[in-house]
């Protein structure tokens, strides 16, 4: 098969970082003349980008593999790439021999360069991967090559191709990897310590993403409140928004999610209530409240309280997203009913909640006194009651008032009428709410709608009149 004539199809599992790799990939495979097609089962390659956070994630991710290797043709290449092939390369190649080659977290710049390795061409650059870059596990030439490791060059994988508008909101990786070392998470052993992006690739990008018309720019990263620290930068993610606001003047709206708490500065509410392109939304993942399982968790321990005043009080209007993580090792019933207290407390806008997942490779998976499972599950669902009890007070509460809210499309209801559907500034991509308007507009429009009804997640609007570009 000719490269210029090759198909692929990417599947994409796990978080938004994946989803900006998988882009990544799927342009730079482009750039090299290869073709996209979305039926694995009509492509030459197919890759799937994986997840291997926790156990659900990477049960997915194997029975995904799976299917697709009982559908595989025998000239069809089958490529494992993502964080399950940096934790568990040995017992994939060992056991689904279906799969061709096995490509870690850093290596996807150079997919297209693997998959001719793969076929064997006589290129310079195949047979310089070939040789230097090609693990064979336990030396056996019949188990899959394994590309793991930094690459050609260093911070490739920060490097994006050219990027390209797939809706109106578009995911923006501003940095790699993890320092916080947390107990319970295995992130740094899959993507290693914490690498910014510079500054230009991240206004390149930018700038190419509201050249082609997206509305909203969502910065990712394992901590995106440590941005520039790396290189010695106190106030880096601060003097980021700056630096995008100011090129990007008619970038209606730019998100932050994955903000660390102990890094939510004074300096960074201040930016953010200064630059009004930024939504007054902050996602914040708390893990716990109680301070004793902070600490066992290794997480920041001050008061959650304090810092959720601190940050209501500097910025008005926010939206407040967490997460926590119910089940650790040690907690007691009254740690967990703390948790509870907190919650009702503090009346987060979005909350999401998982059950400890003990996770080989990190301090936590050794800790004494693990909570059985039905107790786990238990409290998930005991905090997940309580927080769609409060989402609903919330979204109850905006009834009557007015939103602005970005269009993504059309969808018909049960009872057969079709409305907008959007989100507003308290609702990020895919995790959170969205909201269904009553009105005329397009995909990519912001239209303020005035709120007539609301639902657990969900809020029900009707358009009082679009908002001027730049808004």
């Amino acid at each position: 098969m000719a490269s210029n004539t090759r198909t692929f199809s990417l599947v994409t599992l796990g978080c938004t970082k994946n989803v900006v790799d998988s882009e990544g990939i799927e342009q730079s495979l482009i750039a090299a003349g290869d073709r996209s097609v979305d039926d694995p089962t009509q492509a030459d390659v197919v890759i799937v980008n994986t997840c291997g956070f926790i156990g659900a994630s990477r049960q997915e991710s194997i029975d995904t593999i799976l299917a697709l290797a009982a559908d595989k043709r025998p000239e069809q290449i089958l490529v494992a790439t993502g964080c399950l092939v940096e934790r568990h390369a040995p017992d994939l190649a060992t056991s689904i021999p279906e799969i061709d080659a096995l490509v870690g977290v850093h290596r996807w710049p150079e997919m297209h360069h693997i998959l001719d390795a793969i076929n064997d061409r006589p290129r310079t650059s195949s047979q310089r991967i070939a040789r230097s870059a090609v693990e064979r596990l336990d030396g056996d030439p019949r188990l899959p090559p394994v590309y793991i490791g930094d690459g050609a060059a260093p911070h490739a994988d920060l490097v994006m191709p050219r990027r390209s508008e797939r809706g109106p909101s578009a995911y923006l990786k501003i940095s790699d990897g993890c320092d916080a070392g947390c107990a319970f998470c295995a992130i740094p052993g899959m993507k290693g310590g914490m690498r910014s992006k510079a500054v230009d690739h991240v206004l390149r990008e930018a700038r190419e993403l509201a050249e082609g018309g997206v509305r909203e720019i969502v910065l990712v990263a394992q901590d995106t409140t440590a941005y520039g620290r790396d290189r010695g930068e106190r106030h880096g993610l601060a003097r980021l928004l700056e630096l995008v606001a100011e090129e990007m003047p008619d970038l209606p709206w730019i998100r932050i999610m994955y903000a660390y708490p102990q890094f939510v500065s004074d300096e960074l509410l201040a930016t953010m209530t200064r630059l009004p392109q930024v939504c007054p939304y902050l996602d914040v993942p708390l893990q716990h409240a109680h301070p004793e399982m902070l600490a066992r968790m290794k997480r920041p321990h001050g008061a959650v309280e304090d810092l959720i005043t601190r940050i209501r009080d500097r910025l008005p209007g926010v939206a407040l997203r967490t997460t926590f993580i119910v089940g650790f090792p040690g907690e007691t019933e009254s740690e967990f009913e703390y948790l509870m207290r907190a919650v009702e407390q503090m009346r987060f806008d979005r909350i999401g909640v998982f059950a400890y997942s003990r996770e080989e490779g990190t301090p936590a998976y050794d800790f004494a006194n693990q909570v059985p499972e039905p107790r786990k599950e238990r409290r998930r669902r005991e905090l997940m009651l309580l927080a769609r009890r409060l989402s609903r007070e919330i979204n109850t509460e905006l009834i009557g008032k007015d939103l602005d809210v970005l269009i993504e499309g059309r969808v018909r209801g049960r009872d057969g009428r079709e409305r907008l559907v959007g989100r507003s500034y308290r609702d990020a991509p895919e995790v959170d709410g969205v909201v269904l308007v009553e009105g005329e507009g397009q995909r990519g429009d912001i239209l303020r709608a005035h709120v007539t009804d609301a639902a657990e997640y969900d809020l029900m609007a009707r358009a009082v009149s679009p908002v001027p570009v730049g808004k």
